[in-house]
């Protein structure tokens, strides 16, 4: 709870001095950096975090965590490498081709990008041999570390979008360190960490079953992209960098509190949810993995009634304390992008269903579907509405993903049993 709480108003303190600080223009660039670090993150970490978290207990059980480290290791080696190289070829072709800021921009948030992705996998690891406390400790201290240094950054060398961004690189770097050492400290993983490499057999099987329960998420990462990320760069072609910087301003104080209960939930209920499960070779592990799922599910959507409520009595006191008051002109945006979140939030938990059973690719249709109408709502709506009608895509969409989910799952229950 601690951890969180220091993650939840590390958030708005960001919020506050960066906007203060950069101003809309120059809290557009970093938004828009931010979308390029996320980009890297989800076609990459994404999928192989996925695998670090539900792997570990399957691993466990069949007593081969040797196996699983040991491929894992390999695996996050070759993609630093591959996205190093990547960056430095990408920042050479922006530099001839656009210019010299833009180029730094894109160079650091792949660098951001990167170190991010290995921290993550680091906290799913500490999210599956549960231990809760170092995974939100990190996440907390990270929250206040990265705009502290962006800050600090910005006033050494220049008020700048990409210096920002040079600030949060430094600080979740520092973060993925420290989640490294505490790693080792864990003594099962310690003994396994470093253990005997098996036959060749064994770990061709392990990373063939690795790449078919990651290659649907990879998928997800193109749909999940445009979720995420699309509005912003399509405000930019519409409007520009100020009205990025707006919508990116508050989709964050919106995103905070959604953000953290999701998150709360997950890193207490996912791994315990995955146990139960195991394998899914018995109707009795199906059964307990499923209670407790609902259980999770009818908790959040509580809490997130509560949260949609706040935001739509008190979004202008809001947005204002916790930015400026060029940015608390849209305040209408907050409880609009709240709703949209928590509904959305709402569906990927309840995706945990499948994802017990090993079936990620059955929420193919409904995450293709989910960013189809959210990229062609926004374009449509921006046009017409302006930025209020990229909040009014996210509900729509995210409303349509529910709804599929729901249903998907269903057909789960109902082929199982």
């Amino acid at each position: 709870m601690v951890g969180q709480v220091l993650t939840f108003l590390g958030g708005f303190a960001a919020i506050k001095i960066l906007t203060s600080s950069l101003g809309p223009e120059g809290y557009g660039e970093l938004a828009l950096g931010l979308t390029i670090a996320g980009f890297l993150n989800m076609f990459v970490y994404g999928p192989l975090g996925q695998v670090v978290l539900r792997f570990f207990s399957v691993y466990q059980e069949r007593k081969t965590l040797t196996t699983y480290f040991n491929l894992l290791k390999k695996i996050h080696l070759a993609s630093v490498l591959i996205l190093l190289f990547i960056a430095g070829v990408t920042g050479a072709l922006v530099y001839l081709q656009v210019d010299r800021e833009w180029a730094l921009l894109v160079i650091v948030a792949s660098l951001f990008g990167t170190v991010s992705g290995v921290n993550g996998s680091l906290s799913s690891l500490q999210s599956a041999i549960r231990q809760r406390k170092i995974v939100a400790l990190h996440q907390g201290v990270d929250a206040w570390l990265r705009p502290a240094l962006a800050v600090v950054a910005i006033y050494l060398f220049r008020n700048s979008g990409y210096f920002a961004l040079l600030g949060f690189l430094i600080g979740t770097l520092v973060i993925t360190l420290s989640q490294y050492w505490y790693t080792l400290k864990n003594k099962n993983i310690r003994i396994h960490w470093e253990g005997d490499v098996q036959s060749q057999a064994i770990q061709k099987k392990a990373l063939h079953e690795f790449y078919a329960y990651a290659t649907p998420f990879f998928y997800f990462s193109g749909f999940a992209a445009v979720s995420m990320y699309a509005d912003r760069w399509v405000l930019q072609g519409l409007f520009g960098e100020q009205s990025v910087g707006v919508y990116a301003a508050i989709y964050q104080i919106a995103n905070a509190p959604v953000a953290i209960v999701s998150g709360m939930v997950g890193q207490l209920m996912v791994p315990i949810i995955f146990e139960r499960a195991g394998t899914m070779t018995s109707e009795e592990q199906f059964r307990k993995s499923s209670r407790l799922l609902n259980q999770a599910v009818a908790v959040l959507s509580a809490v997130m009634l509560f949260i949609i409520a706040v935001a739509y009595l008190f979004s202008e006191p809001i947005v204002r304390v916790l930015t400026t008051p060029s940015f608390a002109e849209y305040h209408q945006l907050l409880w609009v992008l709240t709703l949209g979140l928590a509904i959305f939030n709402i569906g990927q938990l309840l995706v945990m269903k499948g994802l017990n059973n090993h079936e990620p690719g059955i929420y193919t249709w409904p995450k293709a579907a989910q960013a189809v109408v959210f990229l062609t709502a926004t374009y449509l709506l921006a046009r017409g509405v302006g930025i209020l009608g990229v909040a009014i895509a996210l509900c729509a969409s995210s409303f349509l993903y529910l709804v599929m989910v729901l249903f998907v799952n269903r057909r789960i229950r109902v082929s199982i049993v």
